[in-house]
């Protein structure tokens, strides 16, 4: 069953620290992640595109989940982003967003400052200029442009913009002579005012090639073309509140309720907030992302503080049917305060609607997943993060998991709790601490780190980490360390990172109770290659008398 007072008590929390000020509307930039590692990630856009330090970064992965960052470092094209989160490491070419305010993307980027160029003296005129179009209808004290009629969407030119994308991933292991690699080909684009009518065409394709090699075992060998997202859609701006859009999607009213093939409706009202519906099937989360199972119908609502959407709350309701057969009852809420400034609050809880025929739950609600997170940045370069989750299987007939028994219905479950501090000393130096405990239906245990990070060494662009940590668990304890030195180029960033993991077996035997662990990766990221995205890292992992190696690239071209 469900407690509601710590959720409560956290809402009431998190509206007594929201804004009051009216401020600017606010406009979704779409980012994705080209590299990631030590508790931070590169992605795509930067000063040109409107990002600056201290904005909040969601990430939306590919398995599904929001996951919040920050960004700490700007450059021209490309901006690095602090995750809140440890336990996530976004994987290259992970979606995600960022809110910006309307009039910092409607502001081009000051340019660098040049030497001006020598030029002659300009004469007077010999006759004052006479304006040839008067606007005799201004008249003092109207704003300048009170005349200067918006322009409609249909009014629009035609317009086009994309990405083209390849993912490489390659590994291989001495233990049981695996290898395996994953060959990613994919493409998003966005065709503006397609038809003339102010509509969209959204089109995300990727063509997947993996191969795994297991002696003795079933290898695996195929290519699979999927389709993520092909739709139409229109309305959805001032002229017209209302927006629809058919086809494959992400369900924009409420993404937790995942892909879509069908039809979703969206109004905003007169006072910011939003209703949605949505009718259609939902193709199975998986590599083949095959449709006509599960149908689904669902509602959403969402409340919005003001137009700055700084501060928002929503809730939807979903049902679905198998094969015809009703399956899940599904209730989404969350709870967002993501300013640039001050605390943030990020709250995700689904909770699954259960009956008499659940013969593992039973009847009643059940907190199937939840993820919650707060933080804040201070100007200083200081930070402090909490973030709680809780996951556990949901009694559905559909097939989103291996088949699991009643037993682990009923008691299967993990959650963790971690808090996460940096305190900025000086521009260059920060002190890091961060410690966690989790449990679950077998296991309990905790960990703990702590580290500095220099910037500013070796050299003028050269960053330095070092973390010592910990675990401890009912059957492994874990003592090791990290170190990362990087250098920023005229290209972009290389790094250099090292973990030591000594792992002891707890029940074992002295002859195989200890398991020394190394880890080594280097990466390099070119930002703007040819007005190419080039992100490449070669890792190796070296344990026992094992070893493993994986080679990656990512190669990312927006247009």
């Amino acid at each position: 069953m469900v407690c509601l007072a710590p959720l409560l008590l956290w809402f009431m929390l998190a509206l007594a620290g929201a804004p009051s000020a009216q401020q600017e509307g606010t406009v979704t930039l779409e980012v994705r992640v080209t590299s990631s590692g030590l508790g931070a990630a590169w992605i795509d856009r930067g000063v040109t595109d409107g990002v600056a330090k201290g904005d909040p970064v969601l990430f939306r992965p590919r398995e599904g989940g929001v996951y919040q960052g920050t960004v700490i470092e700007v450059q021209e094209r490309a901006s690095r982003v602090s995750l809140q989160d440890p336990a996530f490491v976004p994987a290259p070419g992970t979606r995600a967003e960022i809110q910006l305010p309307r009039g910092r993307v409607a502001t081009p980027p000051r340019p660098r400052k040049r030497s001006p160029p020598k030029r002659e003296p300009v004469p007077e005129p010999e006759a004052p200029v006479t304006w040839q179009h008067r606007d005799d209808d201004w008249a003092p004290g109207q704003p300048l442009l009170a005349k200067v009629r918006p322009l409609r969407p249909e009014q629009r030119p035609r317009s086009f913009e994309g990405r083209t994308y390849a993912i490489l991933d390659y590994a291989s292991s001495s233990e049981d002579d695996r290898t395996d690699g994953f060959y990613r080909l994919g493409s998003s684009a966005l065709f503006d005012n397609v038809f003339g009518h102010g509509d969209q065409l959204l089109v995300d394709v990727e063509l997947n090639y993996r191969n795994v090699d297991v002696p003795d075992l079933d290898d695996e060998d195929g290519t699979e073309l999927r389709v993520d997202r092909l739709s139409y859609g229109r309305g959805g701006n001032r002229f017209d509140q209302a927006r629809w859009e058919f086809g494959r999607f992400l369900q924009s009213g409420l993404p937790e309720f995942g892909v879509l093939d069908g039809v979703e409706w969206n109004r905003r009202l007169p006072n910011g907030n939003r209703v949605g519906l949505s009718v259609g099937y939902m193709p199975e989360p998986d590599k083949d992302f095959e449709t006509g199972s599960d149908f689904q119908i669902a509602g959403n609502w969402r409340w919005v503080q003001d137009e700055t959407e700084e501060l928002s709350a929503a809730v939807g309701y979903q049902k679905t049917f198998h094969n015809g057969n009703a399956d899940r009852d599904l209730v989404v809420t969350s709870l967002e305060r993501l300013p640039r400034e001050g605390w943030t609050w990020l709250g995700r809880f689904w909770v699954d609607l259960y009956t008499s025929g659940d013969d593992a739950k039973g009847s009643g609600l059940g907190l199937t997943q939840a993820y919650v997170s707060t933080g804040r940045r201070w100007r200083s370069g200081s930070s402090l993060d909490v973030v709680y989750t809780h996951l556990e299987f949901p009694e559905i007939d559909r097939h989103e998991f291996l088949p699991v028994t009643e037993d682990q219905l009923d008691d299967d479950h993990a959650e963790r709790l971690s808090l996460r501090n940096a305190l900025q000393l000086t521009d260059e130096t920060r002190v890091l601490t961060g410690v966690g405990g989790w449990v679950d239906e077998d296991d309990e245990g905790g960990d703990a780190e702590i580290g500095i990070s220099l910037d500013g060494f070796p050299g003028e662009r050269g960053t330095l980490d070092l973390v010592a940590f910990a675990t401890q668990g009912r059957f492994t304890r874990t003592v090791g360390g990290r170190a990362g030195i990087g250098q920023r180029d005229e290209t972009g960033f290389w790094g250099l990172d090292y973990e030591f993991g000594g792992h002891r077996l707890i029940g074992f035997s002295s002859a195989n109770d200890d398991l020394p662990q190394h880890k080594v990766r280097l990466h390099k990221d070119w930002f703007d290659l040819w007005r190419w995205s080039v992100s490449a890292r070669l890792e190796g992992v070296l344990y026992d008398d094992e070893h493993a190696v994986l080679v990656g690239f990512y190669i990312e071209r927006s247009y």
